[in-house]
């Protein structure tokens, strides 16, 4: 059995990939700030710890054979330009020097699908190939560290894997506050503000299908210095999944289109004050939505998501209800 290390492994994506490698037959052990979730109680290793800290870092990845580097901290933090880089970019390095200097042989790096940044209809679906425009300062710092983790294994040897995932949903879920407030909303059978091109497609993966892709990453040897789009077979028009969502919670709520001239105005107040739940950075790309295609992960990874977009969110709404 090996042992592989996770960090960041104590939130939404972290404890999924943690029970998928259980599964597997591996051993586990989680760097986190915080504790593992409770159904994680007894079955793995801890160690309480911060990104920023080399030291502690180093000593989790003793005996470990792959690191899973989830650790970042996402636009919703809304930091400086340099406390992003701090955790996102000099984290990451901490990762692979951690790796490295312990005998660690695969390092699978949590990447996004905001790299690709803002596309439209007519340039779904987009691929890893796909022209990178980028939303911002995280998704820039992202495609940084996919870059400085190739000069890695180039120099070094080690191996790196790049899965790129779209919002994640499942048990755990809380760090976007549209969807917390969104899922409220349906809660309480108030009526749901569309604020996006109700069109749209909506793009997800489910945490479970997401570790999937993360296990088969640290399996498969077709995986090494590649970058692979993790996501649910599906993207539904944003009005036909909140519909589906509606139902199948037995909400009372009524899904309402916002007129695009409001969208349009309230978009240029977030990116002019930086207000709203949404991180400016992200508002026009979530109003838009995207494809991603996912043929690359199937064929090279034997990736087969098994949750529809509307299963993921009904996982995370559901956890949100009961906690």
């Amino acid at each position: 059995m090996a042992l592989h290390l996770i960090t960041g492994g104590s939130g939404v994506l972290g404890r999924a990939v943690a029970q998928a490698l259980l599964e597997r037959g591996h051993r586990v052990r989680i760097f986190d700030l915080k504790e593992p979730p409770v159904e994680l109680a007894g079955r793995v290793e801890f160690f309480r710890g911060s990104i920023l800290d080399a030291e502690g870092v180093l000593e989790a990845c003793a005996g470990v054979e792959v690191v899973h580097h989830l650790a970042a901290s996402m636009p919703q933090a809304r930091l400086s330009p340099r406390g992003f880089w701090e955790i996102n970019v000099a984290g990451t390095l901490h990762a692979a020097e951690g790796a490295l200097k312990q005998g660690a042989r695969r390092l699978v790096f949590a990447s996004t699908i905001e790299i690709y940044g803002l596309h439209y209809p007519h340039e779904f679906p987009v691929t890893e190939e796909s022209e990178r425009r980028f939303t911002g300062i995280y998704s820039r710092n992202k495609w940084e560290c996919e870059e400085r983790l190739l000069e890695v294994k180039e120099k070094t040897g080690l191996e790196v894997a790049f899965p790129r995932m779209p919002m994640i949903f499942g048990p755990g879920f809380y760090h976007e506050p549209s969807m917390t407030g969104l899922f409220r909303l349906i809660r309480r059978s108030w009526p749901v503000p569309i604020v996006a091109d109700p069109n749209a497609p909506w793009a997800s993966v489910s945490s479970a299908d997401a570790a999937q892709g993360f296990a088969l990453a640290a399996e498969r040897p077709e995986a090494i210095g590649q970058a692979f789009n993790l996501a649910a077979a599906d993207a539904p028009p944003c009005r036909e999944l909140l519909h589906q969502l509606i139902s199948a919670v037995g909400s009372r709520s009524r899904a309402i289109v916002v007129p695009r001239r409001l969208l349009e105005a309230a978009v240029l107040l977030i990116e002019r004050y930086q207000i709203g739940p949404t991180p400016a950075e992200l508002v026009r790309f979530s109003l838009v939505g995207g494809i991603y295609s996912i043929e690359k992960a199937k064929k090279l990874l034997g990736y087969q998501p098994k949750h529809s977009a509307l299963e993921g969110m009904l996982q995370a709404y559901r956890y949100l209800e009961e906690g």
